[in-house]
């Protein structure tokens, strides 16, 4: 099936050591209805020439992006460069804030401690219990899923995220001039981004709306991707 030229184009940019492959249960579904892309952002740096890629790689003038926490960051600085092209955005585990400099520490050593760790640590199911929640945690495919992204995009891909992130600033000052339909969704046992950040980004943006999923962790769209796309198509088919 041939997506209808007519309606608006959604971005979907990934989290931090993810490749164009996380979104897959989304794009894949709305691509039916609309054009539908997930940016690459392996080899970048920074938060800010992430977001210019995203921008270049719009398919239209006018588009929707869709982003999940270090993607988040990039969807706040592609509307801070080109804020009058976004016409709705979506934010998905994510927060305004910057690292504070405990956080930054961490990225760093986690740099340091070079590509055999890295490869290593992702061999231990363990390593992904932050990021998912107790639910989550069983299922060993997704777990399985996660590891092969991991690997994929390797530690030069880790090492470029971990400094962008660590390097980016905070965006909550900027939150009350967004003025487009916002929606944001977290999970309640997000150990990452809690709870309290994306009730943060809510009640700083205009007419916000804020899905809270229960028994989810830090990647919502792949632990409850149904979920995710339904609230995602509800928003999107609102006025």
């Amino acid at each position: 099936m041939t997506a209808p030229a007519d309606l608006m184009p959604i971005v979907f940019i990934p989290g931090a050591s993810s490749d164009d492959t996380v979104w897959d249960a989304q794009k894949n579904y709305f691509a039916q209805q609309r054009p539908a892309l997930t940016v690459d952002l392996t080899r970048f740096d920074s938060i800010s020439a992430m977001a210019a890629h995203v921008i270049a790689a719009a398919p239209a003038k006018e588009f929707i992006i869709c982003g999940t926490s270090m993607g988040g960051y990039v969807g706040l600085e592609v509307l801070k460069q080109a804020g009058d092209r976004v016409k709705k955005a979506i934010f998905c585990n994510t927060s305004a804030r910057a690292d504070t400099p405990a956080k930054s520490r961490q990225r760093q050593a986690d740099v340091d401690a070079g590509p055999d760790v890295y490869i290593e640590s992702r061999k231990d199911d363990d390593h992904y219990k932050t990021f998912l929640s107790d639910k989550s945690f069983e299922n060993k495919n997704l777990i399985k899923t996660l590891r092969a992204v991991s690997i994929r995009v390797g530690y030069d891909c880790f090492k470029n995220h971990q400094t962008a992130c660590a390097t980016r600033e905070s965006s909550v000052a900027f939150l009350p001039q967004i003025n487009i339909p916002t929606l944001i969704i977290g999970g309640t046992e997000d150990q990452v981004t809690p709870p309290a950040l994306q009730t943060e980004m809510q009640e700083n943006i205009k007419g916000a709306q804020l899905i809270m999923l229960p028994h989810t962790g830090h990647i919502a769209h792949m632990e409850e991707a149904e979920t995710v796309t339904a609230e995602v198509e509800k928003f999107l088919r609102a006025a």
